[in-house]
């Protein structure tokens, strides 16, 4: 499937583009000022070239005009590029200020000039990016082939209105249905519910729009589950008093309202500052922990026979199967009788020693290791095991939602729930958490656990 947002080519011909406009700008500014190009005129500019063309590039980046992958009108792109501009601008006037006054340049830099300038780059910037985005859907590049899950007036309404309507070109494969005899003006269903991993490799979807209006919460819940394991885009049509209230973030397909489901929370930008955080925390924790590990390994070996270390499988994100590690805090085969068995506040298979370890939460540490493999992140769902995932599952049409991101070694659930909430309860505030990742949160959520680990209390923690 092809990736959305992706330019034709490498990212760097854009880049450079941008980089002959911000040269052309600057020679243009100063030959219709001087009418003519002076080494001594450009002498600041000389200077201060490379700054100039990061900060500009950077302030692209910054408002994300890099990004195709968005509907953007004319007047967006000239809005979003006038206000990168008058940032980079803003940003290089304080840094000529810098240069003539700290580093007693000398240089003189005319109002006209900066004026003109911004101008120049704000109208070659905006010029380009308008040229490309025709050509790009003249060439159908952002062409988005839909499947509508639920048939019936509305979903052949949908349908209609999307390959009437759109701009862009889009295109409706089908529509998918559990009543499999059912018709929507003649048009025949492709498949039911169960075939949709199928159905969106066989048609080539790029997203998917559900329509049951019939489907009670607990169906919709599960519609909606099976849409996001296909990896695909997931969008509903809201209901009036989601509207109303304003509770939600609603986009536009054709002119049709949709909820997009998230199925990663986080752009790029965040998801690198998420992972850069993991792994700059992890290298640091897992430093200390070498020096701690002598102390902690011979406590759990005066508890009783087994090795220092515990290893369990777990369920991480997209459903992938994972070993955790921890210090092990139970006797040895605790559970060679009973088979899985969750724990729980007062458990009696865990040793004295392991009852101190949990109070400090030290048991915990060595999923450091995880987390610098990527299996895991610091803040997230906390992974289960997977007999009482796919107990969960069944039990639960949300809970699958939770493998849409990594599992943590902490999360809100864990620190504003308790021990032996329910797992409704968690999943709340583990859906909660995904549906508002950021990094302030994982920082918040991760000040929390240090309080409740230094102090040994807090709720779930």
């Amino acid at each position: 499937m092809k990736r959305k947002g992706i330019p034709k080519g490498p990212r760097i011909k854009f880049i450079t583009v941008d980089l002959v406009v911000i040269a052309g700008s600057i020679a243009l500014a100063f030959l219709i000022r001087f009418q003519e190009l002076k080494p001594e005129n450009l002498s600041i500019y000389q200077l201060l070239i490379g700054p100039i063309f990061l900060i500009r590039i950077g302030a692209l980046f910054l408002f994300r005009l890099y990004d195709f992958s968005r509907w953007l009108t004319a007047f967006d792109v000239i809005y979003f590029t006038a206000l990168a501009m008058l940032v980079s601008h803003g940003a290089e006037i304080l840094l000529i200020l810098y240069t003539r006054t700290f580093l007693k340049t000398g240089y003189q830099i005319s109002r006209y000039i900066l004026a003109l300038n911004f101008l120049l780059s704000w109208w070659g910037a905006a010029a380009w990016r308008l040229l490309y985005l025709r050509r790009r859907r003249a060439w159908a590049y952002d062409r988005t082939r839909f499947l509508i899950v639920g048939a019936g007036e509305l979903g052949e309404s949908v349908k209609r209105e999307i390959q009437q309507y759109s701009r862009l070109g889009h295109e409706v494969a089908g529509l998918v249905d559990d009543d499999i005899e059912s018709r929507a003006n003649g048009e025949p269903i492709l498949g039911k519910l169960r075939d949709l991993d199928y159905l969106v490799e066989e048609h080539e979807i790029d997203e998917i729009i559900v329509t049951s209006r019939q489907a009670n919460r607990q169906e919709l819940l599960e519609i909606i589950s099976a849409c996001q394991r296909t990896g695909r885009k997931v969008r509903l049509l809201p209901e009036l008093y989601e509207v109303t209230i304003g509770q939600v973030e609603i986009g536009q397909v054709a002119g049709i309202p949709l909820i997009t489901v998230k199925s990663e929370p986080l752009d790029e930008r965040g998801l690198f500052a998420k992972r850069a955080l993991d792994v700059t925390v992890s290298l640091v924790s897992l430093l200390f922990l070498g020096l701690a590990l002598p102390v902690i390994g011979l406590a759990i070996k005066s508890a009783g026979r087994g090795p220092v270390f515990f290893r369990q499988k777990r369920v991480g994100k997209d459903g992938r199967i994972f070993t955790l590690y921890k210090f092990r805090t139970m006797f040895e085969n605790a559970e060679l009788g009973t088979g899985p068995v969750l724990s729980w506040q007062q458990d009696p298979r865990v040793t004295y020693t392991g009852r101190w370890l949990r109070r400090w939460h030290l048991d915990e540490l060595p999923q450091f290791i995880n987390v610098l493999r990527g299996e895991m992140s610091l803040v997230g769902p906390r992974p289960e095991r997977p007999h009482f995932a796919e107990q969960f599952e069944r039990d639960i049409a949300a809970y699958r939602l939770r493998e849409s991101v990594r599992p943590g070694m902490t999360g809100l659930a864990q620190i504003h729930g308790f021990y032996n909430s329910p797992v409704e309860h968690k999943l709340r505030y583990d859906l909660a958490y995904i549906n508002n990742m950021s990094l302030l949160l994982d920082l918040k959520i991760l000040f929390l656990t240090l309080r409740a680990a230094f102090t040994g209390h807090g709720n779930g923690v």
